[in-house]
């Protein structure tokens, strides 16, 4: 034994393994800091229990022999740590990683069963890895790198464990490298494992420290360390078993493009230098044509090419126009891109198969359906079909074509057409026999690709059962046989779930049959509507409804609001009112094609679009607008484009649905848009078309081009607004403060609309009754408290929070006898579940058609960044900031146009105690609530809406 094996041997500080104890794991952990210090209990807390931390430390750092139960031994560098490793299995952690508790554990008995030398678990982090899904999606066991060369694309350090013996054999070493992002090390004990497995387990969760920064100020943006993470790249190459170049250009350069428009110039020049040997010799074939235009674009076009490349990529997730075998190349690259790394390859042409979970009896047929094509290959071929039946057997099926148009709603492919992809195979009855529990598998071979589907055989009749379903006009009506309890006897029947409940309908039944008629509609602050999008319960009394019939093959269930699905449970599903021609990938492009683009000017020269928040809603300045285009009565058509059900249009106008026919053609047509958003990305204004843009708020946080540098997705939203904005024929300002912004984010040199909001005009002319008529709509009392509480989103750390609740309601309203609270979420938060449902104090109104209500129905706000404040300002009520994360939100997260804290109407707190205070405190702020108004709503008078409808006529 060399000098090395003999420190580690007389430093070690788990004893011997006894004959059947627990494996032992060393964690080799780098803690150069105080802090990282102070993070090694966390990593102490797995509940494997033979652990042993070496830890590599600045000299000088105080280190405990011991934390808790874990011994502890200080090492200067990554490899001495390794070599005074004491266990059986080593782990290389990462001190500021999330470590589940029970990950060591998994990963050693993983190895301790299969005789692996490697174990690799899932590494959680920001953004997306479509290459995890798949290497995680299923445990694998004794793998090498020929069965599971994906697993060579994972080589981080912190998301394996490593038989230690097999390491030392190897004579592996770390060097000095960190141990986040690409190692070499991990490529050596891959290739030196006999064998390793694959959990589908989280094993560490990373997330960097600089995640929340600007993106100028995180790491992975820095040419410098793109520049030694290449580095390592290359240096994994030189040793790489063969495919593996090709491996890194699908799936780990792909990320590096991306992160280029973030980077700026000098990234990319680094990423161009750098991609040589990574590219060089590349086997095309192996790569698909997505990868293989960005390896292009980025070795050989400049940072402006790369980002109209990712445009593209990235405009088009259903599969890329593809014209003889090649991609369509973007316009406006610099450099033209060869015709061999545009050409779609069989490592592009990817097998697709579905098939329905249950087969269908129809009197003594049995039929199974199912559809499969290949992707980038125009004529869907027949598979094999071979059906497993319990006990192992297996009967290859007789497969004839079924055309479906229904096929392009699952396939989601824009440019091909699937409707000749589904199928149908005659099953024999017999074989249906007998006990239809787990066992029943179909087997389908396409393409040289085997897929597994699970199936079951039809369920027997029971005592209660649907077997038809009409929808119109907002009924759904359900039949079927009854419960067997005679004649005349009454079922209830109930349709209920989290966003709404429809009235329970009930029925008798006659000669063992029933009939329903459920108005799929529910009370939504005192008002009738339709149900919103959601999935919801039936239930009948007396009988279970079954909704197999539905199942099978159910009819279209839509008209002009809803479309309903069965959904199992049982239950429905109500969804946009998109008929078959408009579900789908293929049908939008197709609608985008032949309805949109045909019209070459506006030809519905009366008929005024108006939209707020992409359909989620009808009011806002769009609202306004339209509410004073109606009392003009000046015989126009106004059209609300909506994208849910539940949302209601104003008594004289009509609702078209987003991303329907009609609203493609009306998109196309109308002679004036009024919205308060962006418009979708491929709308081109038409000729004798008014497009006007009202924005949605007086701007605290930066927006448009004023956010300066950032990654992709902020980029394409930037420059998606910049190019629309080139077109509109006006932008609506509330104050000169909000008209030097709007110029500066969009770039605007249009008419600037300098009338106020729209939306605020209640605010100045309600007497009274609207607030009294909101509350009531509410439930509220007229002597109540209220306090609306209306924070905007977050978007920290790559999570998307539009409801986040700082505010401990709850408390409030017990430290603050007789209020009422109410939640408005942002909203991007329509959609999801209410909070504090069915509270009687605490009211989730996210939903509420016009926050403008909500305004005069409260008697304070309490907000933070949004600018609801500079609306409600001009009711002159109380307005409390609460603003825990004032620091990061304005110094890291989005940055603001002026000092929040020195301007704010009302005062700045960080608790729900300090709220309370500040509501229930002598009112000190109403000098600068006035001074606020003064500033930013000069122009609200009541009379905005009347202007701007008076520029709109004059164009008409």
């Amino acid at each position: 034994m060399d000098l090395r094996r003999l420190a580690a041997a007389a430093r070690r500080r788990i004893p011997s393994r006894a004959a059947g104890s627990e494996a032992r794991v060393s964690v080799v952990v780098v803690a150069p800091e105080p802090e990282g210090l102070d993070r090694l209990a966390g990593l102490t807390t797995s509940s494997h229990p033979a652990l042993e931390l070496c830890v590599v430390t600045t000299p000088g750092l105080a280190l405990p022999r011991r934390i808790g139960r874990v011994p502890v031994v200080r090492a200067a560098s990554l490899d001495a740590a390794v070599d005074l490793a004491g266990g059986d299995y080593l782990v290389v952690a990462d001190v500021r990683d999330d470590v589940p508790r029970d990950a060591w554990s998994a990963m050693a008995a993983a190895l301790e069963e299969s005789g692996s030398d490697l174990v690799v678990g899932d590494a959680r982090s920001p953004g997306p890895r479509p290459w995890a899904d798949v290497l995680f999606a299923r445990w694998r066991r004794r793998a090498d790198v020929a069965s599971c060369p994906l697993a060579l694309v994972d080589l981080a350090l912190t998301n394996k464990m490593f038989r230690l013996s097999a390491w030392r054999g190897a004579d592996i070493r770390l060097g000095p490298e960190p141990v986040d992002g690409p190692s070499p090390a991990a490529m050596a004990a891959y290739q030196a494992a006999g064998s390793f497995d694959v959990l589908a387990q989280v094993v560490c969760r990373s997330l960097p420290l600089d995640i929340a920064l600007p993106v100028s100020e995180q790491a992975r943006f820095r040419a410098p360390v793109l520049a030694r993470r290449l580095a390592v790249l290359a240096e994994v190459a030189e040793t790489a078993p063969a495919g593996w170049r090709e491996l890194a250009a699908t799936h780990l350069l792909p990320a590096l493009y991306v992160d280029a428009v973030g980077g700026g110039p000098a990234y990319a020049e680094v990423l161009r230098a750098g991609l040589g040997p990574l590219l060089d010799g590349l086997d095309a074939d192996a790569v698909p044509v997505v990868a293989r235009l960005g390896a292009w674009t980025a070795r050989h076009g400049t940072l402006e090419d790369v980002a109209l490349l990712l445009a593209l990529l990235a405009d088009h997730p259903d599969g890329l126009p593809v014209r003889d075998g090649l991609v369509a190349a973007p316009a406006g690259l610099s450099v033209d891109l060869p015709p061999a790394w545009r050409e779609v390859r069989d490592v592009d042409r990817r097998a697709r198969s579905w098939v329905a979970d249950r087969v269908v009896r129809d009197g003594e047929r049995c039929t199974l359906w199912g559809a499969s094509f290949v992707e980038y290959v125009e004529d869907a071929p027949l598979p094999a079909v071979t059906l497993t039946v319990p006990g192992g057997g297996q009967v290859p099926l007789h497969v004839e074509r079924r055309a479906d148009p229904r096929t392009n709603e699952w396939a989601s492919r824009a440019w091909e057409d699937r409707t000749d992809a589904a199928w149908e195979a005659v099953v024999d009855p017999s074989l249906l026999d007998g006990d239809s529990a787990p066992g029943w598998s179909v087997e389908v071979l396409l393409n040289g690709v085997r897929f597994t589907h699970q199936v079951h055989a039809p369920r027997p009749p029971g005592p209660t059962g649907v077997d038809a379903a009409a929808f119109e006009h907002g009924v759904l009506t359900l039949s079927g046989t009854g419960d067997g309890t005679g004649d005349g006897a009454a079922l209830t029947l109930a349709v209920s779930g989290v966003r709404g409940s429809a009235a329970p309908t009930t029925v008798g039944t006659v000669e063992g049959r029933f009939s329903a008629a459920v108005e799929l509609t529910s009370t939504v602050f005192g008002r009738r509507a339709r149900l919103p999008v959601g999935r919801y319960d039936l239930g009948l009394a007396g009988g279970q409804v079954w909704s197999d019939a539905l199942l099978v093959d159910p009819p279209e269930l839509v008209d002009d609001r809803q479309r309903v699905t069965p959904d199992g449970g049982p239950a429905i599903r109500v969804r946009p009112p998109l008929r078959l021609h408009e579900r789908g990938a293929f049908a939008q492009q197709d609608l985008r094609s032949r309805v949109y683009a045909a019209p070459a000017s506006s030809s519905y020269d009366r008929t005024v679009l108006l939209e707020t928040f992409r359909g989620r809603g009808v009011g806002d300045n769009p609202g306004a607008i339209g509410r004073e285009l109606l009392a003009r009565d000046a015989g126009l058509d106004l059209v609300w484009v909506v994208d849910d059900p539940g949302v209601e249009v104003p008594p004289g106008t009509r609702a078209v649905a987003r991303r329907s026919e009609a609203w493609h053609d009306v998109l196309a047509r109308a002679q004036v848009h009024v919205a308060n958003a962006g418009a979708p990305y491929w709308f081109e204004k038409k000729a004798g078309q008014v497009h006007l843009q009202t924005w949605h708020g007086t701007p605290l946080k930066r927006i448009g081009e004023d956010r300066g540098p950032g990654d992709f997705s902020t980029w394409r939203h930037r420059r998606r607004i910049a190019a629309q904005a080139a077109r509109w024929d006006g932008l609506v300002s509330p104050s000169p403060y909000c008209s030097r912004i709007l110029r500066s984010a969009f770039g605007y040199e249009g008419p600037m609309l300098e009338t106020g909001y729209p939306r605020n005009d209640v605010l100045v002319t309600d007497t009274g009754q609207l607030r009294r008529s909101t509350r009531e709509r509410l439930g509220v009392a007229e002597d109540a408290r209220v306090v609306l509480y209306a924070p905007t989103w977050r978007d920290y750390a790559g999570v998307r929070d539009s409801k986040p609740l700082y505010l401990d309601a709850e408390r409030l309203i017990r430290q603050l006898p007789g209020s009422v609270v109410l939640v408005r979420g942002h909203y991007n938060s329509t959609g999801q579940a209410e909070v504090f449902p069915g509270h009687e104090r605490i009211l989730d109104v996210t939903r509420y058609p016009d926050i403008a209500d909500l305004y005069l129905a409260a008697d304070a706000l309490v907000t933070d960044y949004s600018s609801v404040m500079f609306d409600f300002a001009l009711t002159d009520r109380p307005v409390v900031l609460l603003v825990p994360d004032l620091q990061q939100y304005r110094d890291v997260e989005r940055g603001f146009y002026l000092d929040i804290e020195t301007t704010a109407p009302g005062p700045l707190v960080a608790t729900t105690d300090a709220v309370v205070a500040a509501l229930t405190g002598p009112d000190g702020h109403a000098a600068a609530r006035a001074s606020f108004r003064e500033r930013f709503c000069p122009w609200d008078d009541g009379a905005a809406s009347a202007r701007v409808v008076d520029v709109l006529l004059d164009r008409l």
